[in-house]
């Protein structure tokens, strides 16, 4: 019987070999979760312990390029040349 227990985290502690910080919420074994509970290390997690729901806004999406009337599409895609140098007096 493997179930997992919802743990709110209250002293630093490393669990599945990764840092747990005091308020981060954890998802741990019954034996783990009993452990850490008898230890003083976290608390049950509760409702009001949970994430609250993040509203997913949508991406803005890229305008389309305005076209110049003439010039093909892959000569602006094109880098400019580099200017030439004067060497004077070499």
């Amino acid at each position: 019987m493997s179930e997992s227990i919802i743990l709110k985290v209250t002293s630093a502690m490393i669990v599945g070999g990764q840092i747990a910080k005091p308020g981060e919420m954890i998802e741990v074994t019954h034996a783990e979760a009993k452990d850490m509970l008898h230890r003083g290390k976290a608390v049950l997690a509760t409702a009001t312990d949970a994430p609250e729901p993040v509203e997913k806004q949508p991406e803005p999406q890229p305008e389309p390029a305005a076209e110049q009337p003439g010039e093909p599409e892959a000569a602006a895609e094109q880098p400019a040349e580099a200017p030439k140098r004067n060497r004077k007096g070499k």
